[in-house]
């Protein structure tokens, strides 16, 4: 019997996957809104203390930065540059904790404008 191989520095990521992410962040039947600010907050503000969610925190916000360079390039009102992208999860938290009513506000509007507001690109090269 052939055992399928997967590179070793893979494992651990996809066990803590397997254990962690079915139960991290409940779905809601009939839940078409997709992801609030809550659930941003709640991943990124554990990600220090458990792997799996910091994994989880930053793959979310790279996939965002990600899908709004590619569908809206130099139109989303925020510049990064790769210094800034380190620091977009503790921005993203300090602007949800600063504006509560973003909790259940759609998790793509609360990352547009805290992400506009902590990386503005006037005055930017």
């Amino acid at each position: 019997m052939t055992a399928f191989a997967l590179p070793s520095r893979l494992l651990p990521a996809l066990l803590c996957a397997g254990l962690v992410l079915p139960g991290a962040i409940p779905a809601q039947a009939g839940d078409t809104h997709g992801k609030n600010g809550s659930v941003i907050l709640r991943m990124c503000q554990s990600a220090d203390k458990v792997k799996a969610l910091s994994v989880m925190c930053h793959s979310y916000l790279d996939g965002y930065l990600d899908a709004a360079q590619h569908y809206a390039p130099g139109k989303t009102g925020y510049c990064l540059t790769d210094a800034d992208r380190k620091r977009v999860p503790a921005a993203a938290m300090e602007w949800i904790g600063a504006h509560p009513e973003s909790l259940k506000q759609p998790a793509g509007e609360v990352l547009q404008k805290a992400l506009t507001a902590h990386f503005p690109c006037t005055g930017r090269k």
